[in-house]
């Protein structure tokens, strides 16, 4: 067997999905970008953009203008936040800041302060011209 960046060692960790996570105990200021998703279950504050799901666990703490396809919340958000699919308050988030995506799930429970505006899906390049 040829050895090569690609070919498995003894002892390789393979992850079931690309997900990166800030732990409980971890605290990061900047912005955060990224290609695949991202869970915080630490503390946040700069920006947050990923094209895959952003999750804010709960007891998490992100002060941050966030952009993500779906945002799952239990924690503490201070900032704006925007989907391209979905964003969901579960019954522990606690938002501060405007949320524009074309779906929201809110459970029982939930606080928001500020304005929800439920945009249309972006459509792909190319597609039929939209309805006036």
């Amino acid at each position: 067997m040829a050895l090569g960046k690609d070919a498995p060692r003894e002892g390789d960790l393979k992850p079931a999905a690309a997900i990166t996570v800030i732990a409980r105990d971890t605290a990061l200021r900047g912005d955060v970008t990224g290609k695949a998703s991202l869970r915080v279950e630490g503390k946040v504050a700069g920006s947050v953009a990923v094209d895959g799901t952003l999750e804010v666990a709960e007891g998490a703490s992100v002060e941050a203008e966030v952009r993500a396809s779906i945002v799952r919340i239990a924690g503490s958000v201070a900032g704006n936040v925007t989907a391209t699919r979905l964003i969901e308050l579960l019954a522990t988030a606690r938002v501060k800041g405007d949320l524009t995506a074309p779906a929201l799930h809110v459970v029982e429970g939930a606080s928001l302060e500020g304005r929800v505006v439920m945009a249309a899906a972006e459509k792909p390049a190319g597609g039929a011209p939209a309805a006036r």
